[in-house]
Order: C-alpha cells, then structure tokens, then sequence
C-alpha cells in the first residue's frame, strides 16, 4: 500500500517503495504541483572472490602445486577480505605463520618462512579474514633434500648444502626415503664382497698341489 503525506503546498504526497511494496512509482499530488519520488531497491553487491598466490625469494610467482622446501622464502598476496580486518596464515592444521592487517581494498600481503621441521609431502597455506571468516588457499609440496656422503664425512639432513668439510656429498631429494635402511644394506653388501675377495687369495695361494715350495 502506498504511503500518502501532506505536503506544505497542500498535496498529497505518495510513494512506494521498490522490492517492499511493489514496482518503483512516481508520487502524484490530489491539489497543486505534483512532485516524483523514487526509492531505489536496496541492493548488495557481489562478494569479491578471495584468492591467495605466492611468489618464491627471487620474486617469480609460483604456479599450481610447487615443489618447495623447509626454510623457503615465500612473499604471499590475499584479496577479496574485509578492509581493515585481521588476516591470519596458517599451514594446516593451525600452525600460525603470523597476522597482517587488509587494506581497504581487501588485500593483504605477508611475507611468509616455511619452517625448518617441516615435513614432506602435501602441505597448504591459508589466509583466514578474522572478521569475515574468510578463507584463501596455497596448496604446495614439500621435498626435503638429504645429504649423502660419497668419499667420507657426515650425512647432513636439510636443504642440501654441503657440510661434508670438503670430502664431498650428493645431495638427494628425499620424500619419506629410509636413508638408513639404503646405508644398512649397502654396507651387508660391500662386507659380503670383503669376504668373498679374502677367500679367493687363501685358495690362489694354496693352490691344487698345496703350498708352494
């Protein structure tokens, strides 16, 4: 039903509201000037998608699913939250890498370190807005590279730099690999050959007619 207002010129007023009572329409005056109002219909814009990318130390942006590793150097970009809101990232479950603030446009930006003890595999990033609930992800997989020594030294787990203090070491990328149980095997291996090597010198000095001389 229209709502109907005497105005100070001594004409009725009408409006109707659009989205509540009906169409929009003009207002129409019984006596004098007649004078068109129209109320918009109250609308909401759509929600801005939340996205979440990351580039790697050197600035490049990282694909889909990267390969990276503990102690990497990540530069993160959130949009789509809350102005002003708290944006919290976490690796899941919930282990939190640090808190940034959103701008008035919605995006956030962190610079993130992939922890030293974290483990191989499937791993994924998240930007949760405190306020909106909203939630962006990275989804990415950890290789973890383990040194092997080759001429000597100590095995040095980690990202692959060489502590072998110059005997030299090859760096193997390792997902979940028994490092030990190759090295326990190999060495089964190389003491069979030891034995067998001495056995055959005892035989070649003895000889078919016994000892020499």
């Amino acid at each position: 039903m229209p709502y109907r207002r005497m105005t100070s010129a001594g004409a009725w007023l009408a409006l109707t509201v659009a989205g509540l009572f009906g169409p929009a329409s003009s207002a129409w005056a019984d006596d004098g000037p007649s004078v068109s109002v129209t109320v918009p219909e109250h609308t909401t814009p759509p929600a801005q998608p939340v996205t979440l990318t990351c580039a790697g130390a050197d600035g490049k942006a990282l694909g889909a699913n990267p390969t990276l590793h503990p102690r990497d150097q990540l530069s993160c970009t959130g949009t789509g939250f809350a102005a002003g809101e708290p944006v919290n990232a976490t690796l899941a479950p919930a282990r939190s890498l640090g808190t940034v603030t959103a701008g008035q446009d919605g995006e956030s930006q962190l610079d993130v370190s992939l922890p030293a003890d974290l483990g191989a595999g499937s791993q994924t990033l998240r930007f949760t807005g405190n306020t909106s609930r909203r939630t962006a992800s990275f989804a990415f997989t950890v290789t973890i590279v383990v040194s092997v020594p080759v001429g000597g030294g100590t095995a040095a787990p980690g990202d692959g730099s060489d502590n072998s203090g110059g005997h030299g070491l090859g760096s193997l990328p390792r997902t979940g690999l028994n490092i030990m149980g190759i090295g326990l095997a190999g060495a089964v291996l190389i003491g069979g050959g030891v034995v067998l090597r001495r056995l055959g010198r005892r035989r070649k000095i003895a000889g078919p007619g016994g000892d020499r001389g």
